[in-house]
């Protein structure tokens, strides 16, 4: 089974394009571009689903059209319209890791310089000014660009120096 700490989101299926099946996604980032990525992951009932990428390619700014295994008429691929699309984390390279969003946060163990490993980020709300990270024990943690002092994706790490006790 695929774990959701496992996969990014990349975007959400918006049409069928064509009538062989393929895809239209309306991408939130860049990670897909310059990867050569054999699977995709669509979220179907609230499970993850890979499918296998038989092609894809950019159109326009913020979106790409995909072409999937067993999704070959575009009857099939009305089906998929509003799902959200995933890749695996370890296809994103680490020149990537500048492209995060807080949102890329969740599931990632904070470690902060002095107090040592604080916890794992259950939620990021952003609908405030100051973006809050809740940790699985339920403490919430004020985040800024100038407390992070590295991102590792692979080992799913985020070292911080706070200036404050949580």
């Amino acid at each position: 089974m695929i774990a959701t700490n496992d996969i990014i989101r990349i975007g959400t299926i918006r049409r069928a394009h064509g009538y062989q099946g393929e895809l239209q996604c309306q991408v939130d980032n860049d990670y897909l571009q310059g990867s050569d990525v054999a699977f995709l992951i669509l979220i179907l009932d609230n499970i993850p689903v890979p499918f296998r990428v038989l092609n894809w390619y950019i159109k326009g700014k913020d979106s790409l059209i995909l072409s999937l295994k067993s999704i070959e008429t575009d009857a099939q691929a009305a089906r998929f319209v509003g799902t959200e699309v995933y890749m695996f984390r370890t296809d994103i390279s680490e020149k990537d890791a500048s492209q995060l969003t807080w949102q890329d946060l969740q599931g990632f163990r904070v470690v902060d310089e002095t107090e040592g490993e604080i916890g794992v980020v259950s939620h990021v709300d952003e609908t405030t000014i100051n973006t809050l990270l809740t940790l699985e024990d339920g403490r919430l943690m004020p985040i800024h660009e100038d407390f992070i002092i590295d991102i590792d994706i692979q080992a799913r790490v985020l070292r911080v120096d706070l200036p404050f006790q949580i």
